[in-house]
């Protein structure tokens, strides 16, 4: 007992004094660009175990012996086979200091580019068009990744010229080391050419007449892959089934005809979510959708939706049928209810409505008939007003992101109005133009710009109802003020709103680590009755995050040509477009 005792001490106080802290690691490359460097990190093990819990000072040092040849490896995909390294290891205590003195040297060129078609698409226009505009050429440097994009651009391009089973017969690149040169060799074979055979389906629950319609080509044209995704996109974005599985049939084809087998699994019937949100025009926010995504084999949907919040509560319901092209072409009739209470405004309207939405060309147009019910409290127009109000309006959008958007642009167009002598309390005809802009500046730079135009023609005014006439203020207009707190007043000082509007803005953001942006902004404009005599301003700075469904935005404005210049918070969500 007295022996166990006296081992138990001896290992309690000399136990903490053997075990020795593992070894850690700094490495430092030099000599090269930054994205040459990362990849020079990820090849090299000592980097990759530089933190490791068993490191020991023999694997620090077999790791160093190893990282010339990791470092000449990771140099290759960028034409650099004859690179000078300097390496150096050093120890101060359980430190080391392992550091990569890099001179990639003289970049491989190519010498020798043979491209070869062979087969039924040699002299097929589209191949020869690619042929000539590979991304390789003679005296160029050698870069790995740009060989890989050219030939899978050429397959790709073979493939959707009909030719569905074109391969290779060589792609190789041989590099001679010593005189810094690189030979590339290219041989497509195309195959025959293939066309599009018979489609059929299974599975879904939709008519097989309403399935076709979203087939993008006819049987007999030829062969495209991009046809094939494009019919996949359109059938998942339909959102009636929750797999689509396409799969050409070869074995099947006939005088190369390929038919197609689309296999669908359908969606769950009914969908339900739920939002909660917040923006200073109005506050919290909560909403409910619900939709039936197949009311019957024809596709036909329900959907309804409400949202609440402190200024405004919307209830709608909309039934929609799907038409010729269903991915784009839609009628809708739907049933609305929206109550308004902001400090100036205070309207509750009913409408039914029905419309069309089609795309035109790059447009997307939607063609509305309504009938509204309104009922008002402002100013100059308390009272009730009955509409019937057909609409036109065309959106016209191209980003290269429509959530985080670096260079694009969006135009809206809207025309509206109503006759006396039509089922209306008032004549009226109004137009709206709003334009938006991003551009990028530098690398981490972008400038907005937005405007919005509208014009009323009546010989009524006071007759016309609150929704619709302009008024300017809030998150999305002109910042520094309330919702809609701006535009003409009367005698009384009183807001009635206007005839017409003009706003426009200019913002800059600046991307200052990761997803987070900072930016400056200016907004100007207002709404008017006959000119614009009285243009409001605000400016200020803000924050951007750019989440995953769109850009969190948070500002503070400051209201120029208020005599207190008074600052306002704005908080909104959403995508650039």
């Amino acid at each position: 007992m007295l022996r166990f005792l006296i081992l138990i001490l001896v290992l309690c106080l000399t136990g903490p004094a053997a075990v020795e802290a593992a070894p850690s690691v700094k490495v430092d490359v030099g000599g090269l660009s930054r994205e040459q460097r990362t990849n020079v990190l990820a090849f090299l093990t000592i980097e990759q175990q530089r933190k490791a819990d068993d490191l020991t000072e023999q694997r620090v040092r077999r790791y160093h012996q190893r990282a010339p040849d990791e470092i000449r490896l990771a140099l290759q995909p960028y034409g650099y086979y004859n690179p000078v390294i300097l390496p150096s290891l050093e120890q101060k205590g359980d430190r080391w200091h392992a550091r990569y003195e890099i001179d990639p040297g003289e970049p491989t060129l190519i010498t020798r580019l043979d491209v070869r078609i062979e087969g039924a698409g040699e002299q097929e226009p589209a191949i020869l068009k690619a042929v000539g505009n590979l991304p390789v050429e003679i005296g160029m440097q050698l870069v790995h990744a740009e060989y890989e994009r050219a030939r899978q651009l050429l397959r790709a391009v073979a493939v959707d010229s009909g030719y569905r089973e074109a391969r290779f017969l060589q792609n190789e690149v041989r590099v001679i080391q010593a005189r810094n040169e690189a030979e590339i060799s290219l041989h497509l074979y195309t195959g025959e050419k293939a066309f599009f055979g018979p489609v059929s389906f299974s599975g879904g629950n939709i008519s097989e007449e309403r399935l076709r319609r979203y087939i993008p080509f006819e049987e007999g044209e030829v062969w495209s892959t991009q046809q094939l995704l494009k019919l996949q996109r359109g059938l998942v974005d339909s959102g009636y089934f929750s797999s689509v599985d396409i799969v050409p049939q070869p074995e099947a084809a006939i005088d190369n005809h390929v038919p197609v087998t689309v296999s669908l699994v359908p969606n769950k019937l009914q969908r339900y979510s739920f939002g909660l949100g917040f923006s200073t025009n109005f506050g919290i926010q909560g909403s409910v959708n619900w939709l039936h995504r197949r009311i019957n084999h024809y596709g036909h949907r329900l959907g309804a939706e409400a949202s609440v919040s402190q200024v405004r509560q919307d209830i709608s319901t909309t039934y929609s049928i799907p038409l010729a092209r269903p991915q784009t072409d839609v009628l809708e009739f739907s049933a609305i209810y929206r109550r308004e209470d902001t400090t100036e405004v205070k309207n509750e309207i009913t409408e039914l409505r029905a419309s069309h939405n089609f795309q035109r060309g790059d447009w997307r147009e939607v063609l509305s008939l309504g009938y509204k019910h309104e009922i008002d409290d402002l100013a100059d127009s308390a009272g009730v007003s009955n509409l019937l109000i057909p609409k036109a309006t065309w959106t016209l959008v191209r980003a290269d992101n429509r959530l985080h958007a670096g260079d694009g642009y969006r135009v809206d167009l809207e025309t509206s109005g109503s006759a006396e002598a039509v089922l209306s309390d008032t004549t009226f005809l109004q137009g709206v133009v709003r334009g938006k802009l991003v551009r990028s500046i530098g690398e981490k730079g972008r400038l907005i710009v937005r405007a919005d135009i509208g014009a009323t023609g009546t010989s009524d005014f006071e007759s016309l109802p609150a929704s619709n006439r302009f008024f300017t203020g809030g998150d999305n207009s002109v910042r520094g003020y309330e919702y809609k707190s701006l535009g003409p007043v009367n005698e009384d000082g009183e807001l009635i709103g206007g005839k017409y509007l003009l706003v426009g803005s200019a913002e800059y953001d600046y991307n200052v680590y990761g997803k987070w942006f900072v930016a400056a902004f200016y907004d100007a404009g207002n709404a008017y009755n006959d000119t614009p005599d009285s243009i409001f301003s605000g400016a200020g700075v803000g924050i951007r995050w750019a989440s995953p469904v769109g850009m969190v935005r948070v500002d503070v404005a400051n209201a120029l040509s208020d005599d207190d210049r008074p600052w306002r918070l704005h908080i909104t969500f959403g995508p650039d477009f």
